[in-house]
């Protein structure tokens, strides 16, 4: 396809995202739904991991794995990896000969490369809806079993854990506007979903690697 032809492709559409937005903003408005999807991931939980909150690490651990491995399946398999990677090496293919450009003052280059512009932010924009694409089905997983959190810390007796560093941590203080349990349950569940993405990411990109013309 032509420098033209790309200069004339329409923009992504930005419904999707708004949309995603405003939905995330409708739940974390509404507490009467927030609190009933707490309930029904507790249906399912409290059965399972709550342990007659006997033992709340472990909670918050199992809670967390659950959560990060469901959503982060979803974005897995949600994001096109392969054609984020290719877009990734386009623009830093572009802003490389863009700095090349100014450092040895090709004014014809520049002008080349500045009139390319809105085919990046095209780039641009569709890199950032790929990303946006599974957040809406990870919210409907995530809040519900944060919420759930909530309640089970409300349900127990002495909400405290005892940690390296502090030997009665209690749950139900807050970190500036963040409360103890949600920065316990981040702590224990973010690195196994880190390692997760990784190794999910390696596997989509295993292939032949993909090679970016430059601009």
């Amino acid at each position: 396809m032509s420098e033209e032809q790309d200069s004339e492709k329409p923009a992504p559409a930005m419904g999707g995202m708004l949309l995603t937005m405003l939905f995330m903003m409708y739940i974390i408005m509404n507490e009467e739904l927030r609190d009933g999807m707490g309930a029904f991931a507790g249906s399912i939980l409290e059965p399972r991991i709550a342990f007659d909150h006997r033992y709340p690490a472990v909670t918050f651990l199992l809670a967390g794995v659950t959560m990060i491995s469901l959503t982060t399946i979803i974005r897995h398999v949600l994001i096109d990896w392969e054609t984020m990677a290719e877009t990734q090496n386009k623009m830093n293919a572009y802003n490389k000969e863009m700095s090349e450009a100014r450092k040895s003052g090709n004014e014809a280059r520049m002008k080349k490369l500045m009139a390319m512009q809105p085919q990046v932010m095209v780039l641009q924009s569709e890199m950032m809806s790929n990303q946006m694409r599974p957040m809406m089905f990870t919210m409907v997983i995530a809040i519900p079993i944060i919420m759930w959190l909530r309640i089970f810390v409300e349900g127990m007796d002495h909400a405290v854990l005892s940690l390296p560093w502090e030997g009665n941590y209690d749950l139900n203080d807050d970190l500036w506007f963040l409360p103890h349990w949600i920065l316990v349950y981040s702590a224990l569940s973010l690195p196994f979903g880190q390692i997760l993405m990784r190794g999910l990411k390696l596997v989509s990109l295993s292939g032949p690697s993909v090679h970016m013309p430059p601009v």
